[in-house]
């Protein structure tokens, strides 16, 4: 009732602009008031943020695509809090957090919150430390990810989608994924292991399905139906992405709409056939529920190497880009997408069906 309460009076006082409340406590069925859940109060414990993965796996499944938890933890203990806490703890509560803000990066919805001690970036990661490179990093990842991000959001209203979903929502022949549960899927294309021990500088995964899986950050190809002990460097928490993803990604912003013209790349991670379906709107009214969106379908021709761009569906928007810079890039095992803007390809798109052959 207090989510519902939040939503009619929202919509009635601004019927054109979206409503989102974050709320505490929630059942199924509550996403159709717009309402976003939490995990609650968590504790700053390595326990505690391991419990955050079938949580968030388990409120997916329950039909509540939008969920978040406390990076951090909120409830803070008592050797963390001081006002000179001892290295040694002091160590353990940024790594805590570090590990826990690269799971948050690859979560629903990405905020730090929590009582003292200060969790933003300038606070809690000194200035030239690794900490605060890795943290920018995932800042930063987040935002050239938002193409994809929001198609996921998109497709939890049009297509029953999820965020966030167990290995066997996606492979559900393979047995050993039934039983995973600190791991996940982030949307089709990303496989996400997040580090939950203090210290640990590897750990185990498994690939589910009988297809590639690509190194997100190396490049490194691990085979499906498999496991392995993979590298988890301080910096970086393991991620990957399966061969056929098509990931479209945007530049590095400081807030979401800050370049609607700029550029989308499409990096396909070669290996099979994929296809992908970009989603566009104007972020904030609700004329979305009657047409005003732009959808971009695109499909992946592994033995020739051709993308296809086909016609846009949906009326567009006021102020939409009708005329766009897609760019393709092209992975093979053993490359990464990096941090750089480089691309193989690049067309003008205008809503009409084209292809993109990759270069010779």
């Amino acid at each position: 009732m207090n989510a519902r309460a939040f939503y009619e009076g929202w919509t009635a006082f601004k019927p054109d602009v979206r409503p989102l409340v974050l709320t505490r406590s929630g059942f199924g069925g509550l996403q159709r008031y717009s309402a976003a859940i939490w995990s609650g109060d968590t504790a700053s414990r390595w326990d505690d943020f391991r419990a955050q993965i079938p949580a968030g796996v388990n409120a997916s499944m329950s039909g509540l695509p939008n969920w978040t938890h406390d990076i951090g933890g909120f409830t803070v203990e008592d050797r963390y809090a001081v006002k000179a806490p001892k290295p040694s703890d002091l160590d353990e509560w940024r790594e805590l957090n570090l590990r826990w803000f690269q799971f948050g990066a690859l979560s629903p919805l990405f905020r730090s919150h929590g009582e003292a001690v200060y969790r933003e970036i300038y606070e809690i990661s000194p200035d030239g430390s690794p900490m605060r490179s890795s943290m920018i990093w995932y800042d930063e990842l987040r935002y050239r990810l938002m193409p994809y991000i929001y198609t996921l959001g998109a497709d939890t209203y049009q297509r029953d989608g999820s965020i966030i979903r167990a290995l066997a929502a996606d492979y559900p022949q393979d047995r050993t994924a039934r039983v995973v549960n600190d791991e996940y899927l982030f949307g089709d294309a990303f496989l996400v292991a997040p580090v939950t021990a203090y210290k640990a500088r590897s750990r185990p995964v498994y690939f589910p399905g009988r297809g590639t899986w690509y190194d997100f950050i190396t490049g490194t190809a691990y085979r499906g139906g498999a496991s392995a002990t993979v590298p988890a460097p301080f910096e970086r928490m393991p991620l990957f992405v399966r061969a056929g993803a098509i990931v479209p990604m945007g530049p590095v912003t400081q807030y979401v709409d800050q370049r609607p013209e700029a550029p989308i790349t499409l990096v396909i991670y070669t290996g099979a056939d994929g296809h992908f379906s970009l989603y566009e709107d104007d972020g904030t009214s609700t004329a979305y529920k009657t047409g005003a969106f732009a959808r971009t379908p695109i499909g992946y021709d592994d033995r020739t190497g051709t993308v296809a761009l086909a016609a846009r569906e949906g009326q567009g928007w006021k102020g939409m880009q009708s005329r766009r810079m897609v760019r393709v890039k092209w992975l093979k095992p053993g490359q990464a997408v990096g941090s750089s803007d480089a691309f193989d390809a690049e067309v003008a798109y205008t809503g009409m069906p084209l292809t993109i052959k990759r270069p010779k």
